[in-house]
């Protein structure tokens, strides 16, 4: 074993083998047997050679194997990132192997479900101990001390647990069960972590959609007659009807802020309802400007007769139906912009001071996650998530761009720090191209 050094008896079952770097390219075997065996009897020495090289050359790096498993500890405590051997530059590294990582118990236990109440611990060995050699098994079982009806099992290989797992799952329905048994690999402490931040994401992504609406908690104190003029302007594009509304809503919002912002909120969501997916012809214009107008884009005053005005007016009460379109048809209006955003290739970028960078995302957000968490506070006009093209995985960070500050201001206010699973978002505005570029 080009000088490796042998011994004709075997090493404790729980031995560890050890991988050792930064040892000099000149030591064999010989050299690296006086360095361990201060520390325990070691069964195995292999130094890892180029064999492109005649001879070949020594990597400056090794395996060994001690015969116990304390030896390999003792000397991984004495040696790894302490001694420097000579004519070396850094401190020895000495870990475990990644064959041995491959063995981890997490690889070879099992989870049993739909397994029989009636089932004790030996019943579950004699049917699972055919495919080799159990080094635990464990039902689950209540405070009560009674099966819940599950168990785990763990092989002293891996090999052993796929065979289990390939001739046991789903063969058989056991006493007292609604389905097949269940045997496959118990979740690992990744997959726990995972499950759980996607828990906390879900979660905080339902209070974020709660935010959202909840402008409209106050809809249970509308008059019928509000209500009556809303649906009459949505369905007629009346502006007189609009002006009603404006003025019950100016007198609700003086008497009840909450009921007040419901009746805004209402009155964007009429409008929606008439407009949503409609090309905005003359017809709506009047409509849209008396929305604009009741939101407050222009005032008590209503509206003035300038061209300037109305157009002002639809732009902003267009913006608020695409921001209630993203709230009532999320998965459709997000689909549509990530379209869009495809298909001109380029990021589009709105005004000065409405583009936003976000750092600390979760590794798995696409465009698609950062779009519907930003949509709640304006229009989005692109929202965009970078990827390593090495890799083809997140960058963890991204852009999002709105068609106004005020909507990017918000964004920021209600999210920088806001916290996903074990990370907190940093939001801040786009430096401005006049600014030096440090991305």
């Amino acid at each position: 074993m080009n000088g490796a050094l042998d011994h004709s008896d075997q090493p404790d079952p729980d031995a560890i083998k050890m991988f050792v770097g930064q040892i000099p390219r000149s030591w064999s075997e010989k050299e690296l047997k006086e360095l361990f065996e201060p520390y325990g009897a070691v069964y195995q020495i292999n130094v890892l050679r180029d064999r492109s090289q005649n001879p070949p050359q020594s990597k400056g790096c090794c395996f060994v194997t001690f015969y116990t498993r304390k030896a390999a500890l003792e000397a991984q405590n004495a040696l790894h990132n302490i001694k420097t051997l000579p004519g070396m530059h850094h401190p020895i590294q000495m870990k475990p192997a990644d064959s041995e990582k491959s063995n981890a118990v997490e690889d070879r236990k099992l989870f049993i479900g739909m397994v029989s109440k009636k089932c004790n611990e030996n019943d579950i060995r004699v049917m699972f101990s055919p495919f080799g050699q159990i080094e635990e098994c464990r039902i689950l079982r209540g405070p009560d001390g009674l099966s819940r009806g599950c168990a785990f099992v763990t092989f002293s290989t891996r090999a052993m647990a796929q065979n289990a797992i390939k001739a046991m799952h789903q063969s058989q329905t056991m006493e007292g069960c609604s389905s097949p048994i269940v045997v496959k690999f118990a979740d690992t402490q990744k997959d726990k972590e995972q499950r759980r931040l996607q828990q906390q994401l879900a979660q905080q992504m339902q209070q974020l959609n709660t935010a959202t609406w909840g402008n409209l908690t106050g809809l249970g104190g509308l008059t019928p007659q509000y209500l009556a003029l809303l649906q009459q302007a949505t369905s007629s594009s009346n502006l007189g009807a609009f002006s009603g509304i404006q003025q019950m809503a100016v007198a609700a919002s003086t008497a009840n802020s909450t009921a007040g912002a419901a009746m805004n909120s209402l009155t964007s969501l009429g409008t929606l309802q008439g407009l949503a997916g409609a090309t905005v012809g003359l017809n709506n214009i009047n409509a849209l400007a008396g929305m604009a107008a009741l939101n407050g884009g222009l005032g008590a005053t209503g509206l003035t007769n300038g061209t300037a005005g109305t157009m002002d007016a639809l732009t902003q009460a267009y913006s608020g139906i695409q921001q209630y379109a993203a709230a009532a048809l999320p998965t459709l209006y997000s689909q549509s912009l990530l379209q869009q955003q495809s298909a001109a290739g380029s990021q589009k970028e709105g005004p000065e001071g409405a583009n936003l960078f976000i750092y600390h995302l979760p590794q798995e957000f696409g465009d698609q996650d950062i779009l519907q968490m930003f949509m709640p506070f304006g229009n989005v006009i692109s929202a965009k998530v970078f990827i390593d093209k090495q890799t083809n995985l997140s960058k963890c960070f991204g852009f999002v761009s709105y068609d106004n500050p005020v909507s990017a201001q918000a964004a920021i206010q209600a999210m920088n720090g806001f916290q996903i699973g074990m990370k907190r978002l940093k939001v801040q505005l786009k430096r401005s191209k006049n600014d030096s570029k440090p991305y």
